[in-house]
């Protein structure tokens, strides 16, 4: 599979290229999204889950192809989505160091009522990347060695999903955005249209009837996802604090 994307991802693929482009700035975007909430509000508006699941996975690819471009003369795609995968997994650190000295009491409070320290949440957090690391390899292994995209589109589907599920147990739009659920709906739906990066680069993996049915119910829970969000009050505007994020 390395081939194939080694032999479409070429500077003359403009619609390929233009749709990839579209992909990683939704990615990007809506990491910005993550870090000005967790900054300015004091949470994140994804669950831990995520965050470690997204580090091991990242962190792997960036490794894989660091490993793989030398065989193929330091293909250019390669190069930059390794590099692509290392700031999303610093990105990671971020909002892991984050989750353990600021979030930990909200993210743990279900399993810990009487408070957690640093070193438990420390432990829970590597826990879950060792966890992740396990399934990431493992799927590597049975999808094949070049099944980045794969990956990616599946990495989509948790962005799509998840979030969700913490907005709802909040039952507020704080740590979370009006904003960032429409870019993640957007996000959703342009993974899964006939013309995304996905299937213009690996149409015999991606183009089936399957794929395009998964979009459709994935793109109905993003769908929901904002409507549940935009349901709840908007955001206070504090007393000479910055205006909350929509």
């Amino acid at each position: 599979m390395f081939e194939q994307l080694v032999q479409n991802f070429t500077f003359n693929n403009i619609p390929l290229l233009t749709s990839a482009v579209i992909t990683f700035a939704f990615g990007f975007w809506e990491y910005i999204y993550s870090f000005r909430l967790t900054f300015r509000e004091g949470k994140s508006p994804f669950p831990i889950w995520m965050h470690t699941f997204y580090f091991a996975h990242d962190s792997t690819w960036a490794i894989i192809f660091a490993i793989t471009a030398p065989k193929y003369n330091w293909n250019w795609f390669m190069v930059t989505a390794s590099i692509a995968l290392v700031v999303w997994t610093l990105f990671e650190v971020y909002n892991l160091y984050h989750a353990i000295f600021i979030e930990r009491q909200e993210i743990w409070h279900a399993y810990y009522p009487q408070g957690i320290g640093k070193v438990n949440a420390f432990a829970n957090v590597v826990m879950q990347i060792a966890g992740f690391y396990g399934v990431v390899n493992l799927l590597i292994l049975y999808f094949g060695p070049g099944s980045f995209l794969q990956w990616t589109s599946l990495t989509n589907i948790v962005m799509a999903v998840g979030p969700g599920i913490l907005w709802q147990r909040r039952g507020s739009r704080d740590g979370s955005s009006i904003g960032l659920s429409l870019v993640i709906l957007f996000g959703t739906i342009n993974t899964f249209i006939p013309a995304s990066m996905f299937v213009l680069a690996m149409p015999q993996a991606f183009s089936h009837l399957w794929y395009y049915l998964t979009g459709i119910i994935i793109s109905l829970i993003a769908l929901r996802n904002f409507l549940i969000l935009r349901s709840y009050p908007p955001k206070e505007q504090k007393p000479a604090a910055k205006k909350p994020i929509w």
